[in-house]
């Protein structure tokens, strides 16, 4: 092989590595899953969440993997992307039924506990709102993937009742 294609095999080869954790994740809890993930970020007794534009339903912050992307990059990516916020990403919670991974994810930086936060300017092409809600404030009708409501639920019970970290 000459080196210039050595050079060019390299050059595209390199996004793929660098996907490979190119995202802060909590020590100890990296995973080398791949797939479309979001962000389970909690506060106090509430939940982050976003209002999709399209449809206008709830959901979590989150997405499709792209190309060589391990799922907690994904679901750090497409958190920031869609809020604006910065996380590390800790542990998988929960795959849900349509093979999305749920991670637990902290802020880089302490958030405002205003109910609802400012949608970055370039988040507004997907997101129209996003905010903290009690689990009593949800209702399956309003979910982006209602039939996937009660199993959130669950899991959003269980990390209530946990202490914050890291």
């Amino acid at each position: 092989m000459t080196l210039n294609r050595l050079i060019i095999v390299a050059l595209l080869l390199l996004p793929a590595f660098a996907a490979l954790a190119d995202c802060p994740r909590v020590p100890g809890e990296e995973d080398d899953r791949r797939a479309n993930a979001g962000c389970l970020i909690v506060q106090g007794d509430k939940v982050l969440l976003i209002t999709h534009r399209w449809g206008g339903k709830l959901g979590v912050p989150g997405g499709t993997l792209e190309a060589g992307e391990l799922a907690q990059c994904t679901a750090y990516r497409e958190t920031r992307e869609e809020t604006g916020i910065d996380v590390v990403v800790g542990t998988r919670l929960q795959v849900m039924k349509n093979g999305f991974h749920l991670y637990r994810c902290y802020p880089a930086e302490p958030l405002p506990a205003t109910p609802e936060l400012p949608v970055p300017t370039a988040s507004q092409v997907e997101v129209s709102a996003m905010g903290w809600y009690s689990p009593h404030q949800l209702h399956q009708k309003d979910w982006r993937f209602p039939y996937q409501f009660e199993l959130f639920l669950k899991v959003l019970d269980g990390q209530l009742s946990q202490p914050p970290s890291p």
